[in-house]
């Protein structure tokens, strides 16, 4: 049954692949990237409660089974819905980067919380990832889920 499901999923999921793998940004975009996007998502969650293996979906399609289940825990989880109190003016970055910077070597799900803390706060996720020195703010989103997810 299982390799059966796998095999029937693989099948619908190919096809709209290269297309989702392009949407970038908020989810909420109406473009083609990023309803191939929702659709592969959609698939996925119907293949996960079906009882389906995620794992061997995932080698099936030759994506890691990280973003796999990513997109399945997180499905129902929007930082967009989460929205801050007010954008800060004349933000401190800086003060806010030491603050995640200490959660992160304490706990995960501390520093989770704490990007959560400083999101909810008016705190640029964008701004923030250029004082951490990363190039995209997309592992703090992930982060903030977390938090919302854990603690909802």
């Amino acid at each position: 049954m299982s390799t059966e499901l796998v095999e029937e999923y693989a099948q619908k999921i190919a096809p709209i692949l290269p297309q989702a793998k392009k949407a970038y940004g908020r989810r909420t975009q109406n473009s083609p990237a990023h309803a191939a996007s929702r659709q592969y998502t959609q698939l996925l969650k119907e293949f996960y409660e079906k009882g389906g293996s995620l794992p061997l979906l995932a080698k099936k399609l030759n994506v890691a089974y990280a973003g796999v289940r990513r997109r399945v825990v997180m499905s129902d989880i929007s930082v967009s819905t989460f929205k801050p109190k007010a954008r800060v003016k004349n933000q401190d970055i800086s003060a806010a980067a030491n603050r995640v910077r200490l959660a992160r070597e304490k706990d995960g799900d501390m520093y989770h919380d704490q990007l959560a803390s400083e999101y909810q706060a008016g705190i640029s996720l964008s701004n923030l990832a250029k004082e951490l020195g990363l190039s995209s703010a997309a592992p703090l989103y992930y982060g903030v889920q977390r938090s919302l997810q854990r603690n909802r």
